[in-house]
This record gives structure tokens, sequence and C-alpha cells, in this order.
């Protein structure tokens, strides 16, 4: 065995994964603390000896005391002066190395370290060169000591086969050299823990710390795998921080593993933590942009989703179902809308295990998401002003929000508050801002005139706010009117309604929350009648609707209609069941790195927290089986005359999107009304591609194998249209 081992990489595979922990493990110890006694040598006093990290090195000259060492930040028990590094010894014995089966090394530091362990390398931070960095080399990575502030060290693992390699029974050497970023850094830390497992049931060495988890070992996951580095750096609330992200995803079913060549995606990315309540998850979301070497965005199609720059990484803390969020957005989508795609991930972050993400798409305007008129600082005049806007309703924040001049209908008193999303509120002008807010004032103040019903479907996209109450109320979700609510205005050119959408932020929906009618456990209570039991900036729109049994009826027919087919129970429990088998073995390490089953996290429930993760789907079943039956039960409106109002909204034209455009590889088809026929048409006319797409509102096409140049497109939707547009073929 050389001096420099492989096991550096296996400290990067072996974090978490499928297998859980050592088989032979019945227990974990620790050999020392970090307040033990060690050997010591600062820079500024002397240079180490060539073989210092040899266990035969003779270190009784150096220094004596008790760890941490280091200088600042009040986690030193030995207090050095400023120097460049700090060579550390540290001498243990093992009584009987035949019962530890595996090891783990705790380092909290600042800035660089290297570890050795009888004279051999078994860990290494960034910001060190060479196989042995010499004793006055700076670090080029400034890495900040946590646990002063309270949190955990990171841990590097040693399995068993370097622990067999490397531990002898008899005296052991630890030397660790840890060096700061330049002479006059503020401070420098050094604390070292190092426990093992240990195969019998006795007692050997010490107990661990409280802090202590036994290290998961990772080999791999049915699962896209995302490997993000920030080079040591934390992850700010804004502005983003440059990183790299590697993405591995085998689509023949073979385990995605750290080590494989990353076959989606190898870049540069900027990365910051995204959210408000949420940012505050031990288990972080993350907002990020792929970009190129100049730093600028770099526009990919990821993990089947189309091209763009902007992704976001939602936790799973407050979520233990991995199903809220996907079910919402999977149904707005089937109803016709855009809605966030996305992919279920397990992600890796500076090469510690963070668990299973939605790694989905940043809600913006995009051809390819809410596909609206782009909007300019120029555009201040004529048609280029209507459009394109998203907004939001949101509680109050100076910078970004605008006050209504209309309070929510039947609460007069209330003040209702909108946020500026697209253009960002730094980047709209004084004419957009204007004409944003009169437009939408202009809605409101039709909703508060007695002949409301008469005008206000020249404002709104009404089948939009149909399904978007539609979801809101089976999720009965709590932030669904209040706050998080997309809105967004295309140019009057383009059509010029608000639309509803898209659906975001469910991890403190579909369950009971012990809030105005949230806890209700009969299933009952209406989530957009909040504004009668809080004061909150809910604009109370669909109150008012709702007294117009026009609209009424059209909900209740979707209603109707949706729960033959997307909102059955059959169905609904099949897109669960597919989730649950998706994420069954990921979901074991998940909740072996996050220990949340049977506690408390960040939605207050009602019901005592389940203990299981089957239990946790089951308990979203019943809830959902429970809801809608009193949604049966109580959704207003009249089904009588739903084929008068289908004949009705037959009329309308009906949507297509197909995208990219040209395409190369995968079509995406989307439309608002349900498609029956997809066909594919040469410049000939000669057909070919055709696949029927029963009681689907969207359609992937694989088309890498059709002939380059123009094709014409066509769908025909269950309600009888036809539809075509021109492709073209890469």
């Amino acid at each position: 065995m050389s001096r420099k081992t492989p096991c550096l990489i296996l400290l990067l595979l072996i974090v978490t994964g499928f297998t859980g922990k050592a088989q032979d493990t019945n227990h974990w110890e620790t050999i020392f603390f970090a307040n033990s006694e060690f050997r010591y040598l600062t820079s500024s006093q002397g240079v180490p000896g060539v073989n210092w990290r040899d266990p035969a090195f003779d270190d009784s000259a150096w220094n004596t005391g008790q760890g941490g060492i280091g200088y600042e930040d009040g986690d030193d028990n030995t207090i050095v002066g400023a120097c460049i590094s700090v060579a550390i010894r540290k001498s243990f014995t093992i009584k009987d190395k035949s019962i530890i089966t595996e090891g783990v090394l705790h380092m909290d530091y600042d800035d660089a370290f290297v570890a050795y362990l009888n004279g051999y390398e078994i860990a290494r931070s960034p910001g060190l060169s060479g196989d042995f960095p010499a004793y006055n080399q700076a670090s080029t990575y400034n890495h900040e000591a946590v646990m002063y502030s309270g949190g955990i060290p990171e841990d590097f693992y040693l399995d068993p086969e370097t622990i067999d390699d490397l531990l002898v029974d008899g005296n052991n050497v630890m030397a660790v050299q840890v060096h700061n970023t330049s002479l006059t850094s503020s401070d420098l830390s050094s604390i070292i823990f190092f426990s093992v497992g240990i195969s019998n049931s006795q007692q050997n060495y010490y107990y661990t710390p409280e802090w202590f988890d036994p290290p998961l070992i990772f080999t791999g996951t049915n699962l896209p795998l995302i490997l993000i580095d920030t080079y040591g750096a934390s992850i700010p609330d804004e502005p983003k921080i440059p990183g790299t992200m590697k993405i591995i995803h085998h689509e023949d079913g073979t385990l995605n593993r750290p080590g494989d060549i990353p076959n989606v995606y190898d870049g540069l990315i900027g990365i910051e933590v995204r959210g408000a309540t949420s940012a505050g998850y031990p288990q972080t979301p993350y907002s990020l942009e792929t970009r190129d070497s100049l730093g600028q965005n770099n526009n990919i199609p990821l993990l089947g989703m189309p091209r763009e720059n902007d992704w976001v990484l939602l936790s799973h803390y407050n979520e233990k179902t991995f199903m809220r969020n996907p079910l919402s957005f999977h149904l707005f989508e089937e109803m016709g809308h855009y809605a966030t795609r996305f992919r279920l991930a397990e992600v890796m972050l500076n090469g510690q295990y963070r668990g299973i993400y939605l790694f989905g798409e940043k809600v913006k305007r995009d051809r390819w998401r809410i596909d609206i008129a782009e909007i300019h600082p120029w555009n201040n005049t004529g048609d280029s002003l209507t459009g394109g806007y998203i907004f939001k309703t949101e509680y109050y924040s100076s910078a970004d929000t605008w006050k209504s001049d209309y309070s929510p209908y039947h609460h007069p008193s209330y003040s209702t508050w909108f946020a500026y999303y697209y253009p960002r509120y730094y980047n709209i002008t004084d004419k957009q801002r204007q004409y944003l807010k009169s437009a939408v004032d202009a809605f409101q103040q039709i909703m508060h005139q007695d002949n409301f019903a008469d005008h206000y479907m020249n404002f709104i996209d009404v089948p939009s706010f149909i399904d978007y109450f539609i979801i809101s109320e089976i999720s009965r979700n709590v932030d669904g009117y209040k706050k998080s609510r997309y809105l967004y205005k295309d140019q009057d050119s383009r059509g010029g309604l608000i639309h509803s959408g898209p659906m975001w932020d469910f991890d403190w929906a579909w369950k009971n929350i012990p809030e105005c009618y949230f806890g209700n456990t009969d299933g009952s209570g209406w989530a957009y009648k909040v504004n009668d039991c809080r004061t909150t900036p809910a604009p109370g729109w669909m109150a008012r609707l709702l007294e117009d049994p026009v609209f009424a009826n059209k909900l209740k027919c979707r209603y109707t209609e949706l729960r033959e087919t997307l909102l059955s129970e059959a169905y609904l429990n099949h897109f669960m069941d597919s989730i649950y088998t998706l994420v069954y073995d990921a979901q074991k390490l998940h909740y072996e790195r996050w220990d949340i089953l049977g506690r408390g996290t960040g939605a207050p429930e009602v019901e005592p927290p389940a203990a299981t993760f089957e239990q946790e789907v089951q308990r979203l079943r019943n809830w959902i089986s429970i809801r809608l039956a009193w949604l049966d039960a109580n959704m207003p409106g009249s089904a009588e005359n739903c084929e008068v109002i289908g004949t009705e909204e037959k009329t309308r034209h009906p949507l297509l999107r197909i995208f990219p455009n040209p395409a190369s590889e995968i079509l995406f088809i989307e439309s608002d009304q349900m498609i029956r026929e997809v066909t594919i048409t040469g410049i000939s006319g000669k057909t070919v591609m055709r696949e029927r797409a029963a009681g689907r509102y969207t359609w992937q096409l694989q088309v890498d194998r059709l002939d380059p140049g123009l094709c014409i497109v066509t769908i025909i939707t269950e309600k009888g249209h036809r539809i075509s547009e021109k492709l073209y073929i890469q």
C-alpha cells in the first residue's frame, strides 16, 4: 500500500445509500475526543520532521495541549498564535483490532486539513495540493468551523477494508495538519474525533458524543443522483455563489453511483438558499442556475425537462411522503396547464448526503414554462406594455409588493397585497408597474360591482381559475390563496386574460393543520374562506365568483368530469403507488439522514406524527378519500346541464403547444383539451408517426429516428377538434 491510498475516494462514496450500516457492527464507540490531549507544532514554531506522520516519529519535543487547538471563535482549549498551519499528533491504543469493523473521523476545521492514520492519508478537504502539503502552504479553501455555532462536524468514513489495512493492535497514531488561508487569517480551528464500529456488545472504549450518528453507506440509487460542490463555501440566502454540479442517471435502470461518469450534466452552477419558512429547515431548499465557463446562463435540458438555466431543489423535511408537490403539479399539468416539471432525486452537497429532493423547474417566463410575451424596459407603450407579467398574492414586503386599491370582497377592512415576479421589482419600469396594478385593480373593481357576473370573464381565464380552485380545495392548501399564489397575464394581442397558476408550495397541504378550517379531521372546510377566520392578503375572488351560478355550474361540471378521470381515487392511488415504489429504497437512507419519522417538523399537524414512511403514505391516502367524500357532497353548483356547458366550451379553440421546435430527441405536446390522437406527417403528406393518447392532456414523442426537415404535428382532441402546427426535425 502506498502512503497516498484510494481511501479518499471511498470517503465520498460512502456517506449514505441503500445498504445502511455495516452488517457486523453491533454499536459505535469513540477512541478519542476533541478535548483529548494532543501533541502539536505550529508553523511559526518550526518545521515538522519529514516522517512526522509515522507512528515511530519522536514527538517528545512538541507541545502538549488539549484539543481543539487554534485561536478565536471560542472553540479552542489550547490557544496558539497566528500561524499558517499546525501539525497535530494523537497516539492511541487498540486493544483488539479484530472486533473493530469500520471507522469514522469527525473534523471541525478552519480552513483546510489532511489526516493520516499510521502514516497513510485517510481524509482531505479541498484547498491543499501535493501528496504531502508543505507546512507553509496557504489553503485556497476558506472553510468555517461549525461546532462553536451549534453545528455538527464533517464525517469521513473508513470502510472495513481500510480499517483492517491501517489499524494495528497496540500503538497507533492519528496525524492531522490544519492550514490557514493566510498568516493574517482571523481564526484557526482543529477539532478532531475518531470513532469505530464494534462487533461485540461489550464497552471497550468511550461512549460516542451526543450528536454522533452512525455513518450511512451509499452504494447507489435508482433515482437521479445530483452531486453539488461549492468548494466548501456556505450557501447564503442570496446572492448565488459559484459551484459545480454533476447529475448521474442511467435510463436502463442501472444504479446511479457517485463514482460514475456524469451523463446528464457536469458543469458550473450558481446556488443560493430559497424559501421563507423552509429556508430554516435542516434539509435546506435551494435555487440554482446552470452556468457556462464565463459565468453566464447556460440553457440546457436536464432529466427530460426542456432547455433552461433556472432550477430548484425543494426539500422534504416537512413533507414525509415525497408526494404532495408531485401530485399537485402533475394534476394541474394533466388538466391542461403549465406546471413545474420535476424529478425526485438524491442529493449530495460537498460530499455530504442531503437526502431526497424534488429537482424541478423554477417558475418563470419562458417559451417552455409560462409561455407569455417577453417584456423589456423599453416596452412602455401600446400592446407591448400589456404583457406578459407574472405576479403573486403575497404578504407585505416593502420592495417587491404593491397594495391594491380594493379590499377582499366581504372583508372591507382587510388589505390585499400583490408581489411583482416578472419583471422583477428591480427591473420593472414605473409605467409597467402602473399598468399591472391598474389591470389587476380593474378586475377587482368589477368584482365589487353588482353586475360583476356580466363582466369578470373579460378579465380572467375562467378554466384556469376553476382548475386552480379544484386542486387548492382537494388539497385544502393553507397557502393556496393568501401567499405564494402565482398569476400571469399575457399581452392583449395574445388574449390578455389573467390566468391562475401554476400551482406551488404544497408541503403544508393534503393534511390537517390546526388553523382556521384546515384542522377539521372529517374532510370539511373550504380553504378559499381563509379570510373568514383570520386576516390575510387573500383577495377573496373565489367567494365572489361562486356567487355567479354560471361559474358555480361550470365548476361543478368540471369537478364531476375530473372525478371520473384524474381525480378518481383509483387514478390518485395509482399515482401515489408509482411514487411509493420509486422512492421506497431511497427513503430508507433519507430517514436515516433525517431522523424525523414520528417527530413534528414544520407544519403543526392535528394528529401525532406517523412513526413510519408506510404510515405517512397510508395517512395521506385516507385523508384524500375523506376529503373527496366531503367535496362530492358539498361542491357548489349544479351538474345537471353539463352537456350544454360542454357544447358552449366546444366552440372555444383549444390550445396546442409543441416544444422544443426544432426538435431532435423528445417532443413535448400539450393541450388544454384531452388529446385523443397525435399524428406527424411529412411535407409530402406521408404519415411518419401516429399514436393514440386517450385521456391525456400532455404527451411525449421520441422523434430522434425521424428524417430531418419540415413536418406537421396534428392532434385530435376528445371533443373532436383537429389542430395542427409546423415542426422542424433537426
